[in-house]
């Protein structure tokens, strides 16, 4: 099993345990990413959390796609699956608030793919 792979089925096990923790749902969905990724922390995952959850509100299988193709981009093997605009906007958003607490490897491999697509 790819590292991916295996990311995507202890992703939707953290998302259930996510929907029934409730209040506790972001906090819970945070510490899970900056467990599987160590180089993000702090501001950078709070912001991915947001985004899934914003986006949750109004198309939760979506939400979790989406999710999970950010974790191809933690993983730095980015998919391809695509992404709108303004979800480019939104990572470079995240990782630029959180640039101090990002791995640099992360943080460049991120930033290209941002300016590839054309949201910097």
């Amino acid at each position: 099993m790819q590292p991916v792979d295996k990311f995507r089925s202890e992703l939707a096990e953290a998302l259930r345990r996510s929907a029934a923790a409730g209040k506790a749902a972001p906090e819970a969905l945070r510490r899970f990413l900056e467990g599987r990724f160590p180089g993000i922390r702090g501001e950078t995952a709070a912001a991915l959390v947001a985004d899934y959850l914003e986006k949750r509100r109004s198309e939760p299988e979506a939400a979790a796609a989406w999710l999970e193709t950010v974790g191809t981009i933690l993983f730095q093997d980015y998919d391809g699956s695509p992404l709108a605009p303004e979800d480019w906007v939104s990572l470079r958003e995240a990782f630029s608030a959180g640039a101090e607490e990002v791995d640099i490897e992360l943080l460049t491999y991120v930033m290209s793919l941002v300016l590839e697509h054309g949201a910097l």
